[in-house]
């Protein structure tokens, strides 16, 4: 039986997603949480990987299981062992050619600038900036990233990973002096979301002009974006699937 769950977490207290020795983290704290339900080691497949202090709202996965419980056992059961800082949304039986990560057709993240004075109750959840920012600069800059393009310029490469990918929104929006950075892509590479709003943010604070992004963009990783966003106000908002 393969069941896919949706989880939301506060990234603040974990190394990022993927098991790693010695380090807390989101699948380690899942999988530990499923093993005393199924009574063995169980390895959960996700949508993707975030970083350190990285959110989710709503991130999925899926795992196979001999443990026949009713469908909508499954969220209580899961969250009955898992820490308060991670909580299954909803479970439910799906077919065994549904894959969390390659059925997926989009993603979206979402993140979190404050321009106002620093508030010590949000560091952990919206990058304390601090300063004003140019709106329509950063709205103008976020046109040369949309479509389909070689964002080798602006994640972590690796000479066998496709850095090619289609980025359908880039979104930002101002209210009561926090800006909400959103995009939708096909897929994201890592850093990929943190290096973009990196340097939209400098575009903002007139450090660098547009078409310097651009350069950076069409230089295929020749020219390399050394902004990057801290992950304190990232979120992994939504995974998408055809039948959503």
């Amino acid at each position: 039986m393969r069941v896919k769950c949706i989880v939301s977490y506060d990234g603040t207290r974990f190394h990022g997603f993927q098991v790693q020795n010695n380090e807390r983290t989101i699948q380690g704290e899942i999988q530990k949480a499923i093993k005393k339900i199924n009574e063995e080691e169980t390895v959960i497949h996700a949508s993707g990987r975030t970083d350190a202090k990285v959110h989710a709202v709503h991130q999925v996965f899926h795992f196979d299981t001999q443990k026949r419980l009713p469908e909508t056992q499954w969220k209580r059961a899961i969250n009955h062992f898992l820490p308060n800082d991670i909580y299954i949304l909803d479970a439910q039986y799906v077919d065994e050619n549904f894959h969390s990560r390659y059925s997926a057709v989009k993603k979206e993240y979402r993140y979190l600038l404050n321009t106002k004075e620093y508030d010590p109750f949000q560091t952990n959840y919206i990058y304390q900036y601090g300063r004003s920012l140019d709106i329509e600069l950063m709205r103008e800059a976020a046109k040369i990233f949309i479509g389909e393009h070689n964002f080798a310029s602006f994640c972590c490469y690796d000479q066998y990973g496709n850095t090619i990918r289609s980025l359908y929104h880039f979104d930002i929006e101002e209210k009561d002096g926090i800006i909400i950075f959103r995009l939708i892509g096909n897929g994201f590479r890592r850093y990929m979301v943190r290096h973009l709003v990196g340097g939209i943010i400098q575009v903002g604070a007139k450090r660098i002009q547009k078409e310097q992004l651009l350069e950076m963009l069409e230089s295929c990783g020749q020219k390399k974006c050394l902004f990057k966003a801290k992950p304190q106000g990232l979120y992994l908002q939504e995974v998408y699937y055809e039948e959503d």
